[in-house]
């Protein structure tokens, strides 16, 4: 392996009249407004008179050979490298419309960073050019000072640190004027440092990406598996590129390394985060990487949809509306196992969503109530799915081994009797699926109401009155140990009124009364309502639940 290291001001990259390519698999734009604010403020700072002699190391930049002699691949640094460009681009338009003196030299000046021209013909070339999705509106923003419509995300983001700079430089021009242009342009052109890291080739470039990850740099799985994949695929480069942006416009840039090492879990085993990748090398070689993305790609469009369910994809109501419960109580484990089971059983619909329903039930009474080891679930979930995948167990064992690891009768009822729930989603979930099964229950099925038809009501309140705390002091009540039980808890739909939610509970008991929901009946029987009414509304609330999530 041949690698260089250099220690070098930014300006010698930026007037070395080179053009530096982003690979066309690379990430887009990625920098959020936090990133820009971070770079814009200690910009800023060196340009005070306490720290004109100081500099500011922007990291290590990571370059290739490229094809074209007059270009250089840069594998990793872009996003700082965009971003100066994008500064200087905003710089340079303020500049344009402004009447400072010397505006126009500056404004050549810094053109000559941005963009080089051909001879004869005085085309434009770009000094950076970004990958397949944003080459063309990055361009569009630094070279010409257009802002064309945003196709992508990273579009967004680009437009809005140009704006962001063009805002901050307006303000410091007025305040400063040629005094600020002149510290500006001296902290980027003569006191930004970089390593910079020359590699001969793409395949130690990606061993280099390897060793600084197992040194504890920051390097995702994400970026490894990408980097490997694609150094693996050979003539099939274009159509991987393509099958890994599919996964990534599906699941999200965000949720790529979750995603692929629950997909690991769901196909081939139990794996940590942390040797996720060895593990992939050794599993996909040259001759199997086109078929994984493609498996990958298919996968990423059900993980997609477990995490924010579409009617398009499932095309039945009550099995987005199950996906979406399941979204509310984020178990995202469970995935593990609906991949398989998507897989190999959604062609019977009815199935399915028996599965699905048994499911729900078990996270329920062992996650969300009972609390038990996530950990040991993630193992049981990979052995499941893989068992699946192979056709080595059917739906009667997999409801039987369900059932095996649920929490009994009696401790789901104990850990339900003492619960708090200070998600207010999650409140309302429980809250609603009681009342819902009550209506069932009295034969009133088509009375049920959903999510966005009520609010949660805390009856002791957030927020108590004086009355309340009074109540609170002769009855020897510690109102934090109260707020959040679940038996403190209840709906109500148009019956509720905001203006008397921290009211006392004798004023409070006349809104309970006109609520036609069941869950309500026992409310409007109490005369008083502290601890005791709290223990035994949940007590009541814990016996439903219990015939309610069963395992079957």
């Amino acid at each position: 392996m041949n690698i260089s290291s250099t220690s070098l001001a930014v300006e010698t990259m930026l007037k070395d009249g080179k053009i530096y390519a982003v690979p066309i698999f690379q990430r887009s734009y990625s920098w959020e407004r936090e990133h820009i604010s971070d770079f814009w403020l200690d910009l800023a700072d060196l340009t005070s008179a306490e720290r004109k002699e100081d500099y500011y190391f922007i990291g290590s930049m990571v370059f290739i050979p490229h094809e074209e002699k007059n270009k250089i691949k840069i594998l990793d640094g872009q996003q700082r490298f965009a971003t100066i460009l994008l500064f200087l681009s905003a710089l340079r338009d303020i500049l344009k419309q402004s009447i400072i003196t010397d505006a126009s030299v500056w404004v050549d000046d810094i053109d000559r960073i941005i963009y080089t021209r051909d001879t004869p013909s005085r085309a434009k070339n770009p000094k950076l050019i970004l990958n397949r999705e944003d080459r063309i509106f990055f361009e569009d923003v630094t070279v010409r000072g257009n802002i064309t419509e945003c196709k992508y995300h990273s579009h967004e983001l680009i437009k809005n640190a140009y704006n962001f700079f063009k805002e901050e430089i307006t303000k410091n021009i007025a305040k400063d004027k040629e005094k600020f242009i002149e510290s500006i342009l001296d902290v980027i052109m003569h006191r930004l440092l970089m390593i910079k890291i020359d590699i001969d080739s793409d395949e130690n470039a990606n061993m280099l990406f390897e060793t600084l990850n197992d040194r504890g740099l920051e390097l995702s799985v994400a970026d490894l598996a990408k980097n490997y994949i694609f150094s693996m695929a050979g003539a099939n480069l274009e159509s991987v590129v393509q099958l890994w942006k599919e996964m990534v416009d599906e699941v999200g840039d965000h949720n790529v390394s979750q995603f692929l090492r629950h997909f690991w879990l769901s196909s081939f085993g139990l794996v940590r985060k942390e040797e996720l990748y060895k593990k992939l090398k050794n599993e996909v070689k040259k001759d199997k990487v086109k078929d994984f993305m493609q498996q990958l790609s298919e996968e990423a469009t059900i993980y997609a949809n477990l995490n924010n369910p579409s009617h398009e994809f499932w095309e039945d109501p009550d099995i987005e509306n199950m996906i979406g419960d399941l979204n509310t109580l984020k178990v995202e484990q469970v995935y593990i196992l609906l991949l398989a089971l998507y897989g190999k059983f959604y062609g019977d619909k009815n199935l399915f969503e028996r599965l699905l329903r048994i499911l729900i039930n078990f996270v329920f009474r062992y996650n969300t109530v009972c609390g038990l080891d996530p950990k040991h679930l993630e193992s049981e979930y990979s052995k499941f799915a893989i068992a699946v995948r192979k056709g080595k167990i059917n739906k009667t064992e997999i409801i039987k081994k369900l059932e095996k690891l649920s929490p009994a009768k009696e401790q789901f009822i104990a850990s339900f009797k003492d619960m708090e729930v200070k998600n207010k989603k999650v409140a309302k979930y429980i809250l609603l699926s009681l009342n819902n099964y009550l209506l069932e229950e009295e034969g009133k099925k088509e009375l049920k109401v959903n999510m966005n038809e009520v609010n949660l009501e805390h009856i002791i309140p957030l927020h108590p009155d004086e009355e309340w705390k009074e109540f609170f002091k002769e009855n020897n009540i510690e109102k934090e140990k109260l707020i959040y039980r679940l038996g403190n808890t209840t709906i109500l739909s148009k019956e509720y009124n905001k203006k008397i939610a921290n009211k006392f509970f004798d004023k409070k008991k006349e809104m309970y009364k006109k609520s036609k929901l069941p869950l309500n009946k026992l409310l409007q029987e109490f005369t008083k309502f502290g601890h005791d009414e709290v223990e035994r509304r949940q007590k009541q609330m814990g016996e439903i639940a219990e015939e309610l999530w069963r395992n079957q």
